[in-house]
Parts: structure tokens; sequence; C-alpha cells
């Protein structure tokens, strides 16, 4: 045969083969100890069908993933895992509204291996359907404004939401929330994406659906500030034979900014008029002497007029 032309072709062909599941280790794949060793492995976070009827009933209670424990060839498994060619189910196609307590079922898992499904089954509530729309109040954390400043104001877009599920589960919403997941400081109006959270009157989460899902939540800030008045008083001691008759600034008032608990303990702001060798009426300009604690003010001084009379 290997005189032949096409014996030798065969030959090589057959060479060639073999070189290439080698250099693949299909062999060693194929026929591995591991890959035919029978093992326990637990595939995680499998996605549950639920089959009920969804245009009239309202499913709460059901889980969205299990745990699936398998057992049997590795390679069989490691495919399973892979692949995910099998589906868990909770059949309720012929239940009405009512409490169930329901297994699940595994479908097309490879007949090679055994499954348990962690839980086994799943407490459930199916109730009639009912939607209503609930206004929606946005929940930003008071830690997110930066010191010196203050929440103006905030609005939701859009300003309501379609809430979904049984009337028992609607019948105890207390709350329906915007919430922000940012969290860094805030010293300008900007806008951010909220998710929407339904609570009760114990914050727990309600098992509802909820149409739109996210927001846009318009925030306002501002620099945190309060009008105080301004007091004049006299410093030092005026000429021989002098007497200060009055000290009327051109402002009566300031507006001054900071941390709003230091503001909330500020009245008024002394101001020092130096009156030290004044001999006539005069106006000067005085620095305001700022309070600790206050960061700014709309203006930095004030004109003083002192007026005088001879002894």
């Amino acid at each position: 045969m290997l005189e032949s032309k096409w014996g030798l072709r065969f030959v090589a062909l057959v060479l060639a083969l073999l070189m290439f599941l080698s250099v693949n280790n299909v062999f060693g794949s194929l026929f591995s100890e591991n890959a035919l060793k029978s093992s326990d492995h637990t595939i995680e976070d499998v996605p549950v069908d639920t089959l009920y009827d969804t245009k009239e009933l309202y499913l709460s209670g059901a889980p969205k993933t299990v745990d699936v424990k398998v057992s049997g060839p590795q390679s069989t498994i490691l495919q399973a895992e892979k692949l995910l060619n099998f589906k868990v189910e909770l059949d309720l196609k012929n239940k009405s509204v009512g409490q169930y307590k329901e297994e699940f079922k595994i479908k097309g898992l490879s007949d090679e291996l055994k499954a348990t499904v962690i839980p086994k089954s799943a407490n459930v509530s199916l109730q009639d359907k009912v939607s209503k729309k609930y206004p929606i109040e946005a929940e930003i954390n008071q830690n997110r404004i930066a010191s010196g400043y203050e929440l103006v104001g905030e609005t939701v877009n859009p300003s309501q939401v379609t809430i979904t599920g049984g009337q028992e589960e609607l019948n105890k919403i207390s709350y329906v929330k915007a919430t922000l997941d940012e969290n860094k400081q805030l010293t300008d109006d900007t806008t951010e994406k909220a998710g929407i959270s339904v609570l009760d009157s114990n914050l727990n989460k309600l098992d509802v659906q909820i149409r739109p899902d996210t927001v846009n939540v318009n925030i306002k800030v501002a620099r945190s500030s309060k009008t105080v008045s301004l007091n004049p008083i006299t410093k030092g001691t005026s000429s021989k034979g002098v007497s200060i008759d009055g000290i009327n600034l051109d402002k009566s008032e300031v507006k001054i900014y900071g941390s709003r608990n230091v503001l909330d303990g500020i009245e008024s702001i002394d101001v020092p008029v130096d009156v030290s060798n004044v001999d006539r009426n005069t106006t000067k300009k005085v620095d305001l002497n700022l309070p600790d604690g206050v960061d700014d003010a709309e203006y930095k001084d004030v004109e003083a007029k002192i007026t005088t009379s001879k002894n």
C-alpha cells in the first residue's frame, strides 16, 4: 500500500490527524480520569422560571434564583454549569388566588446527573393583579450636602410611578422613595438617576413591580446664609473737649455664610469704630470682623459716620 500514491496519502492523513489530536489533548480530555470521576457540586444562582397567569394574577414570595446541588461525572457537571443547559421551574399554571407551598422542578438536566434544588420549595402567594399610581419622595442623605451648604429643594421626574402587585401588598405601602446611589458631596445644583424603593411602615421592601423603576432627581443646594444686624460700638477715646454723639453705619445688616449650626447662634455682629483722636464729624471705613465659624460675608467693610459736639 505504501508503494502506491494513494496509500502514502492515506498514511500521511492518519499521521496528521493523530498529531492534531495529540497537540489539542483530545484524548486526554475524553479519557482523563478527572473527567469521568463522579463528584458533587452546587451550581449557584440558577434563574427560576415561574409559570402562572401573568395577566390576571400577581405572584409574590417566589425567589428569582436558587442553588442546584448536582452529583455525577465531573465533566458533565462542568458542562451544565458553563452552558446552563437546564432550567428550574415553579409551576403554578393551574393555580388561582391563594397561598401555596410549591416544589421546584428541574427540566433539561442530563440523565447522568442527580440534582436537588436548594431550597426544595417556596411559599408563595397568588393575588388578583392591581396597578396604581403613587407619588415619589426623594431621599437625599444630609451627609452628602457639603459643609457650608444646605438643601434648598428637590424635584423628581417623573413625579409618579405605577406600582403593580397584589392588593394585599399595595395596602402595605407607606413609602415610595427615590434612593440616590451617588455619594459625592454636593456644592452645586445637579441631576442624578435614582432607583425606586417601595416600603411598608417598618421600612421593609415590598414584593411589587415598579414602572418606571428609575427616575431623575433634580437637587438644588445653596450656601448656608443668614442676614444679621450690624451693631456699631465705640473703640478708643475721642479728643479732649469732644463728645461722640453717635455712630451711624451706611449698612444696618449683612448676609453671612457658614455652617447652619454656627449661623443659628449669631443674631448680630458688633462693629468696633475707633474714635481715637476724633475732633470733628468724621466718616471712616471700618473692616468687619467676622465671628469664628463664619466663612464669608456679602461685603467686607462698611462706612461709619461719626457725629461729634464740643464740650
